[in-house]
């Protein structure tokens, strides 16, 4: 039989895509590449820009590093600046703040953005969630443009509205449109449609706790989901502390307890009651400092894949590196993140701090 060498190639191009297709990984695992979007459970980090050494930071080390260590969820929150009347719309105008600018600032957005399109772009097999709270009240077309200066709008999947079938993490690879961005108000998918409604497509548990015990398996946002049992779900799982001195109150994160609160004992037996309760897994477990406890084992447990943990993440050899190079004054993600603190402010954090390490 004579077989041309057009189609010796053809053959060999054949068994040479089996061969790739065969040895592609997606998010860290091939298991994971066949897998639809929403049936995986991603880490999410609350507050991930705010890292700085500030008792407001909910985590210890910048948004590549996070990802880096496994995290695939980024929680953000847009506000404007503490100088601004009103919400702007130009590529530098969102500022990355912990509730108000004058506590934590991380500066603004784009400067994070740019650092996540790097990340994307040099890890060409994973996919990413951003999730905004848009407090600012900003809208879309500030997004875009950030977004746009960025380069992170090239890798933004869009997803219909009312359609609950997600594509598979190979298929999102495979079209470059591997970010996906949820925002909770004021998105305009008509304008910006890769910007999508979280309360279309996600709902959210309880948010608020200040102890283990308030930790629970029901829906708080939004109230009464429109397809509760087509969307995804995110379990929040982290903890506030409220300090009191005379008229003002603050919450900050319990620092001290996140080995707890992101152990088997705590953050995979919610995992695992909301599992019950909602009769699927949760897709985004959202926690602070998540270098400590087991919280990426956790989410590859869920995910039935085997952890393999590092000898020493690398948010744990940012952290020590920062400890030890502390000189009063904070690194950022682009080199210009900074906290801005005064008056009783400062006095404030300054409480805050100490009063942190025993929470």
């Amino acid at each position: 039989m004579y077989i041309s060498s057009l189609s010796i190639f053809a053959i060999a191009t054949a068994f040479a895509s089996i061969a790739v297709n065969a040895q592609q990984v997606c998010n860290g695992h091939a298991e994971f590449c066949d897998k639809p979007y929403d049936t995986l459970t991603y880490l999410l980090t609350h507050n991930a820009y705010g890292y700085v050494a500030n008792p407001a930071a909910n985590q210890a080390c910048p948004v590549n590093t996070q990802l880096t260590d496994g995290v695939r969820g980024l929680k953000l929150s847009a506000i404007k600046s503490s100088n601004a009347t009103t919400a702007g719309s130009t590529a530098d105008s969102i500022q990355l703040c912990h509730t108000s600018c004058s506590i934590l600032n991380a500066g603004a957005a784009l400067d994070t953005l740019k650092i996540i399109a790097d990340w994307v772009k040099n890890n060409p097999n994973e996919v990413v969630t951003i999730m905004w709270n848009n407090l600012g009240g900003f809208k879309p077309d500030a997004f875009a443009a950030a977004y746009n200066a960025s380069g992170l709008t090239e890798y933004s999947h869009v997803q219909e509205y009312g359609n609950f079938t997600w594509p598979t993490l190979a298929q999102m690879i495979a079209s470059g449109k591997r970010v996906v961005n949820f925002m909770d108000e004021g998105t305009d998918t008509a304008a910006v449609p890769w910007l999508l409604p979280e309360w279309n497509f996600v709902f959210e548990t309880p948010y608020d706790n200040h102890n283990e015990s308030a930790f629970s398996c029901v829906i708080d946002r939004p109230a009464q989901p429109d397809n509760p049992t087509e969307v995804m779900y995110v379990m929040n799982h982290f903890l506030y502390g409220t300090l009191t001195l005379g008229t003002t109150v603050i919450e900050i994160p319990q620092k001290g307890t996140s080995n707890v609160t992101n152990s088997e004992t705590s953050l995979l037996k919610q995992a695992q009651t909301c599992t019950q309760t909602f009769g699927r897994q949760p897709n985004f477990l959202e926690i602070d400092f998540y270098n400590k406890g087991d919280a990426l084992k956790i989410a590859a447990q869920l995910n039935n894949v085997t952890y393999t943990a590092p000898s020493q993440l690398q948010c744990d050899i940012y952290e020590a590196s920062a400890a030890s190079s502390q000189s009063g004054s904070s690194s950022s993600e682009a080199n210009n993140q900074h906290v801005v603190m005064y008056g009783t402010t400062m006095l404030l954090c300054l409480v805050a701090t100490a009063f942190s390490t025993f929470l």
